[in-house]
């Protein structure tokens, strides 16, 4: 039988050769239209590709991967090359983790927080250096970062075997059982690092945030959930997809309603939690050539929240990022992207940005 995480590498690797090309436009065809795209970098390339693709094709190319693994060696090494060229850090991202690694090291006394950066759906550990960078030079030394490859969020998929997918009742565990057990490492780095061995605080981009709430859930399973004293998201959904909108398809396949519906409050937890939400791009609900992009962004939108001609971070809606619950405190931040893939310090400044982490770094 074939390894899963093979499979995995595999899909990944179709997709990309379905989806995009060196040719400067591509279709791609995604659950609600089909659009066109430019050229982009690889890391935007794949960022695009995991928030857009629907989980019917989703499907399909893991058939696909699995039909044309072999037995063959030199299959089976190409596999492996592939699998550790996504994984793997590039040469300037591992000098810097051993610069921030002597950090960890030379410290003097420090009474900030373990801080630990969740990666959002599609986005990899890699992508996140630099933020955990900036962190540090602000002192909050003892910073990890949850190990995810991109080929890893293709493990979600596992759910498609239960009835309760097709239903549209999934529950998130245990699909999302790696994912909670990558928190509890990152957590346990985090606090090796630390001369506090008290609080702990998650930065939650995107799915880690309905994905920490999970995880505050499941104590009995993972120990260091007990230690997290404070969650700030950054462009979370935490809301449930309104499913009496014609058109709408709840992507999480029922999580986030079962995530809305069981999981405590944060007050109920006896944690603080902060929502920071973004304002990069107002969708609109009607096509026009002049709004185009607004159009695109606005359908992502309408799956999300309802409305196409919501406000947000160009993924995630400023009402989505938001839980109104008693004792969250809501940030909305002007012109801030959903994530560091694709950003820059200027004319599209993520939630870790130089600029942008002064306004709320001190929430820490």
């Amino acid at each position: 039988m074939i390894p899963s995480d093979k499979i995995f590498a595999h899909a990944y690797q179709l997709m990309e050769q379905q989806h995009f090309s060196s040719t400067p436009v591509k279709k791609i065809t995604c659950s609600f239209l089909t659009i066109r795209t430019y050229h982009r970098t690889r890391a935007e390339r794949t960022y695009y590709l995991f928030a857009t693709m629907p989980h019917q094709s989703l499907i399909a190319t893991m058939r696909i991967a699995s039909s044309q693994k072999t037995s063959s060696s030199s299959s089976s090494s190409s596999s492996l090359k592939t699998s550790g060229k996504i994984s793997s850090l590039s040469s300037s991202s591992r000098r810097r983790r051993r610069k921030t690694s002597a950090l960890f090291t030379s410290a003097s006394s420090n009474d900030k927080p373990a801080v630990v950066i969740l990666p959002g759906l599609g986005n990899a550990t890699q992508d996140y250096e630099e933020f955990k960078e900036e962190l540090s030079s602000r002192g909050y030394v003892a910073t990890s970062i949850a190990q995810v490859a991109r080929p890893d969020w293709l493990r979600n998929a596992a759910g498609i075997v239960k009835p309760s997918y097709w239903l549209g009742t999934l529950e998130p565990r245990p699909t999302v059982d790696w994912y909670l057990e990558r928190i509890n490492n990152a957590i346990d780095e985090a606090r090796n690092a630390s001369e506090n061995n008290g609080e702990v605080v998650l930065l939650a981009h995107s799915a880690g945030g309905w994905l920490s709430r999970v995880y505050l859930e499941s104590k009995e399973d993972f120990a260091n959930a007990k230690l997290v004293s404070k969650i700030i998201s950054l462009g979370s959904p935490l809301n449930a997809v309104p499913l009496d909108v014609p058109g709408v398809v709840d992507q999480t396949r029922g999580i986030l309603t079962y995530v809305e519906a069981n999981c405590l409050s944060p007050k109920a937890l006896g944690i603080e939690w902060i929502c920071l939400a973004g304002t990069y791009k107002t969708g609109v609900k009607e096509f026009s050539r002049e709004r185009f992009s607004d159009f695109i962004v606005g359908q992502g939108y309408k799956q999300v929240c309802g409305a196409a001609d919501a406000s947000g971070d160009g993924i995630t809606p400023v009402e989505s990022a938001q839980l109104q619950l008693e004792g969250v405190e809501n940030i909305v931040l002007d012109g801030v992207f959903h994530t560091p893939v694709g950003s820059n310090n200027e004319e599209r400044p993520w939630y870790g940005t130089k600029k942008i982490l002064d306004l709320w770094v001190s929430k820490i």
